[in-house]
């Protein structure tokens, strides 16, 4: 019997095919993994002058459908809150900012959903 992942290593692993996937489209990685008290954003890279904000999420089992999916509007919100303390605390200028999601398939097939969601109301405060 094979012992059971953890749902840490699952999360690491996705992340390393997303990091893969957005190196081959010609994204810089700025950072990974970026936790604050208010939660933690999975990468954040640059398209061209667009800073992305991704969140990335794999399956291991068809069961729960695709994995863009669960990416719940509470995340959203956290995932929005972090990248207001991310851009207060780093960002010199204003830049366009973008949010997505990287769903990643039993199969490893990547679902990569750019402009996945957007902030409600006023963005910066």
């Amino acid at each position: 019997m094979s012992p059971r992942k953890s749902t840490h290593d699952k999360g690491v692993k996705g992340e390393r095919v997303a990091l893969e996937h957005l190196r081959l489209k010609g994204y810089k990685v700025v950072e990974t993994n970026f936790r604050t008290r208010v939660g933690e954003i999975d990468i954040i890279a640059r398209d061209g002058n667009v800073l992305v904000f991704i969140e990335v999420k794999s399956a291991t089992s068809p069961r729960f459908g695709d994995p863009v999916g669960w990416v719940t509007r509470y995340k959203q919100r956290r995932i929005i809150r972090v990248s207001q303390i991310y851009i207060k605390d780093t960002c010199k200028d204003t830049c366009p900012v973008r949010f997505d999601v990287i769903g990643i398939d039993t199969s490893g097939r990547i679902n990569h959903v750019k402009d996945a969601f957007r902030p409600e109301g006023d963005f910066f405060m």
